[in-house]
């Protein structure tokens, strides 16, 4: 068992069942689809807790989705772009793709294996663009771990696509990169200037 099949069982016990069942339903209807979010994030840094699982799919069969997730988990909202299901106590975010950042998630999909389950999941460069695109400070610090571990990360291929289709996020990507460079105060520093 990995650190975070560790950290899922003793806190979200029903996520690893969840995952399975809704990885095993988008494969039987040949849906294209990524697992994101501290999902995917597990794969390349030290695992954190998530309480959701993170599912960025072909916008193209939005309606046959919905439907065939709704019959089988209970339907907590159906949107345009963002639909939200939810078993026990798992919910589960299916991100209709359509933005730069999710399809170029979809085209960099990699097989992976995530609490026993294989997948699609998105390459580090995917992953890094999908934080740069989110406004949450804790998907900044999942940027900021995700560049720190992994040094072979190819920030240039980021860098270039952002100036093809985001152009307004590489000042982001420039502070973020600077960021990720500087040293991680320990514990006891950061509580001294606290």
């Amino acid at each position: 068992m990995d650190a975070f099949e560790l950290l899922v069982e003793a806190h979200r016990p029903a996520m690893k069942a969840v995952l399975a069942k809704l990885v095993q339903l988008l494969e039987a209807h040949n849906v294209r689809y990524v697992i994101g979010g501290a999902n995917a994030l597990s794969l390349y840094v030290r695992p954190r807790m998530t309480v959701d699982v993170d599912a960025f799919v072909d916008p193209t069969r939005k309606a046959d989705i919905d439907k065939l997730l709704a019959a089988e988990f209970e339907v907590v909202k159906i949107g345009g772009f963002h639909s939200k299901f939810k078993h026990a106590d798992v919910e589960i975010d299916i991100l209709y793709a359509g933005a730069s950042a999710e399809d170029f998630a979809l085209a960099n999909a990699r097989d992976a294996v995530i609490l026993g389950t294989k997948l699609k999941a998105p390459s580090p460069e995917a992953l890094l663009w999908l934080y740069l695109v989110s406004d949450q400070e804790q998907n900044f610090v999942d940027a900021l771990n995700l560049l720190r571990s992994n040094p072979g990360l190819d920030r240039g291929l980021v860098r270039r696509q952002l100036q093809r289709h985001q152009p307004d996020l590489l000042p982001k990507l420039e502070r973020m990169l600077h960021t990720a460079q500087q040293a991680v105060p320990s514990y006891d520093e950061s509580r001294a200037k606290r």
